[in-house]
């Protein structure tokens, strides 16, 4: 489990941006601005969540059984595809047309649900299986599907880095580090070193 957990935190933060999404495409299909607001921060996070997903596949899925290789295997390249292209729509002012584009928003929902949905089934649990088999390593103990909470509990020492960058703990405590890094205008790698120095060097 340990091997797919920050995979499993995108997944669940990535169906709640699809959540929110969804019911935006319900209630106010016309509000242009407020798709494309949801739509660059769901790009974001899937951007991110490829970048921590490769390469645990690609280090994990060649010791997996032939016999436990799942056949194929949705690495969310075509979803960032699908998602650019709504993206460019959105940003092309009032000549896309509203239709076209919640079409394709439900698409990309739709296509993005199904890939986290195989992964979980078939893909998960073969590099799960995989990882137990492979030597110990240090782990990245920090990663950008935490919470802030999830980190002030494991990482108490952390808290004097959070009071330096103003992130309100009461009001931002839920939130990820992808989340919190886009709302203050951090960069998410940066803002993990940080983390991840502020707990190392504190906690030694």
């Amino acid at each position: 489990m340990e091997a797919t957990r920050p995979l499993r935190q995108d997944h669940d933060l990535l169906r709640k941006k699809l959540l929110l999404l969804e019911s935006a495409l319900q209630v106010a299909p016309e509000a242009r601005f407020v798709l494309r607001e949801m739509c660059f921060s769901l790009q974001h996070l899937l951007h991110d969540h490829i970048s921590r997903e490769l390469p645990v596949l690609q280090r994990d899925l060649p010791h997996v059984r032939p016999e436990d290789r799942p056949p194929s295997v949705a690495d969310h390249q075509d979803a960032r595809s699908l998602l650019r292209t709504v993206n460019e729509l959105l940003l092309g002012g009032m000549r896309a047309s509203m239709p076209t584009v919640v079409l394709w928003l439900s698409k990309l929902i739709e296509l993005l649900r199904e890939q986290m949905a195989q992964q979980e089934r078939a893909a998960f649990p073969a590099l799960e299986q995989a990882a137990d088999a492979l030597p110990p390593e240090v782990p990245t103990a920090i990663s950008s599907g935490m919470s802030v909470n999830e980190i002030l509990q494991r990482y108490p020492q952390t808290e004097r880095l959070f009071e330096h960058l103003r992130i309100n703990r009461l009001q931002e405590g839920y939130e990820s580090v992808d989340e919190v890094a886009w709302h203050h205008g951090m960069d998410v790698s940066e803002f993990l070193e940080q983390l991840r120095q502020a707990a190392t060097s504190l906690a030694s």
